[in-house]
């Protein structure tokens, strides 16, 4: 956002890289085999687990809010399926905080 720092804590922009040396590349969100391409991908790299569920938290937001401003119901589907292939994993995959 305007006026922000990089890296502050109060930066909220989905689509923003505020670390490309880290970034899992080749992760997208169009349909549910992009998706799941995607967890493939994140699975697969050499990342921490606190990184990996937060590229996959960040694609299904992603996914969620695009899917929210669709206006084609086709669009809609698809990244409604692919939101639901990230949220699967996210869940699988949570540790539990006990």
């Amino acid at each position: 956002k305007p006026g922000q720092k990089a890296k502050s804590d109060k930066h909220s922009d989905l689509y923003t890289d505020e670390d490309p040396k880290g970034t899992i590349h080749g992760l997208g969100f169009t349909d549910k085999a992009k998706a799941k391409q995607s967890v493939s991908k994140i699975r697969g790299s050499d990342r921490t687990h606190a990184h990996k569920m937060q590229a996959a938290i960040a694609m299904s937001q992603r996914a969620k809010v695009a899917s929210e401003r669709a206006k084609d119901p086709e669009k809609k589907k698809n990244l409604g399926q692919a939101h639901k292939v990230y949220q699967t994993y996210i869940d699988t995959n949570k540790k539990s905080k006990d």
